[in-house]
Parts: structure tokens; C-alpha cells; sequence
């Protein structure tokens, strides 16, 4: 089941990566701040997983919300990871 989320994150920051390589056709500061913001909200995701992951209350409502809060890190973080990689790219190339 590991190796599946693995692959699956991998693919969706793939598909994020070449969105933003896609997109890419703003100034190049503008891509510049895409990677800026991407990196903190990736910083944030790490932050999160690491606060919010070693206290947690045994109830449904704690329960629900784990999942919500880890749903919405493991695509956030795909998706930010795969946005500074794809302008990075795009910045290099262009």
C-alpha cells in the first residue's frame, strides 16, 4: 500500500510539474515568487505533519479530521513539490 501512495504522489507532482512548466510564460520574477510560495506551503505541509502528528485525541471528530488534514498535505505537497521543480525547469530552460 506504500509503494502505491508513493507512485501516486510521484505521478501527481509529475502532472504538477509539468503544469507549471506548461504555464510558465509570465516574467521571470513572477516564476520566481510561484517558487517562493510553493516552497513555504511545502515548508508548511512538513511543519504540519510534524506538529499535528504526534498529539492526537482517540474520538471521530480527531479521527476525520487526520484525514482531512493528511488528504489535503499528501496532494498539497505533491503539488508544490512539482510546481518549483517545473519552473525551475522552465527557468533554466527559457
Amino acid at each position: 500500500m506504500a509503494v502505491r501512495l508513493i507512485i501516486f504522489w510521484l505521478a501527481l507532482a509529475a502532472v504538477s510539474g509539468w503544469v507549471a512548466w506548461f504555464l510558465a510564460r509570465a516574467p521571470r520574477r513572477a516564476l520566481w515568487v510561484r517558487i517562493v510560495i510553493a516552497a513555504l506551503l511545502l515548508v508548511a505541509c512538513a511543519a504540519s505533519f510534524l506538529m499535528y502528528g504526534a498529539d492526537l485525541e482517540k474520538n471521530l471528530g480527531s479521527v476525520v479530521l487526520y484525514f482531512l488534514v493528511w488528504g489535503s498535505v499528501f496532494g498539497l505537497s505533491a503539488a508544490c513539490a512539482g510546481t518549483i521543480l517545473g519552473t525551475l525547469i522552465a527557468l533554466l530552460i527559457g
